[in-house]
């Protein structure tokens, strides 16, 4: 499989107000999903990037979320939460998502998609990819999704380079699962990820073309909790908790 990590999304309500404690990560403007009622601000880490999305219109959000793509997507899962702030899902760039939903059918893995997204700047430019879902209904932990951008990577990091904060790359995401082996077993099987390391408390996975490790723990409560970033400026490691999710900065030796 084609796949790299792309991006993690960060709920965070009265985003309008919000600043990333120290300015430490640098927030810049998104843009609307309509679709949704969800907007968001965006750091870009290299060519990775955090997304923090918040809701303008519950009543859109909640409605799309009874639908059969909103019961999986990525901005319904701050409705499946009660409106808890953190992290809610990941998900991984590809550069051929029809042959990526080819790959699952066959393993006869449901998936939902592709479905064509927008998403409108405050310039009032618009930005179109595609996104395919798992429709797996017993997961624990939600499934990371799948992204196809239609401007392709090289023209996006000729148009994204000079937002990248080159000091900082993503090393790790921390994931607790309530049945570990399963989501495990689900994640190699959806995303050919291969066992890195595994130990009574934890399993390391990676992607066969990314550097990215995911760990999953054991955890009575499943779902995404840490983000590791090394940090070239750093000379000691230290982690910051914000709105139900956490940070973690490490020197690089």
């Amino acid at each position: 499989m084609d796949l790299k990590f792309d991006h993690i999304i960060h709920y965070i309500d009265q985003l309008e107000q919000f600043k990333f404690p120290g300015e430490v990560v640098k927030l810049n403007s998104g843009g609307k999903h309509h679709k949704f009622g969800t907007f968001n601000k965006l750091s870009y880490i290299n060519e990775n990037y955090i997304e923090f999305l918040d809701v303008e219109d519950q009543e859109k959000l909640q409605k799309l979320a009874k639908t059969e793509e909103g019961r999986v997507s990525f901005a319904t899962k701050i409705a499946q939460d009660n409106f808890k702030q953190g992290f809610k899902t990941i998900c991984l760039r590809t550069s051929n998502i029809d042959a990526i939903k080819q790959t699952l059918e066959d393993r006869n893995i449901d998936v939902i998609g592709p479905v064509n997204m927008e998403r409108e700047t405050k310039k009032g430019e618009k930005i179109t990819w595609r996104l395919l879902y798992i429709a797996d209904p017993s997961y624990m932990v939600k499934p990371p999704f799948f992204i196809q951008w239609d401007q392709g990577d090289a023209n996006r990091h000729e148009q994204l380079k000079s937002l990248y904060q080159t000091q900082f790359s993503i090393d790790m995401i921390m994931v607790s699962s309530s049945k570990r082996a399963q989501t495990v077993k689900n994640w190699q099987n959806w995303f050919d990820m291969e066992i890195v390391e595994e130990t009574e408390k934890y399993t390391d996975l990676i992607l066969k073309e990314d550097q990215i490790y995911f760990r999953i723990e054991d955890g009575k409560q499943s779902g995404y909790h840490t983000v590791v970033l090394k940090d070239t400026e750093a000379t000691a490691p230290y982690s910051l908790y914000i709105r139900g999710a956490k940070y973690r900065f490490e020197p690089i030796h």
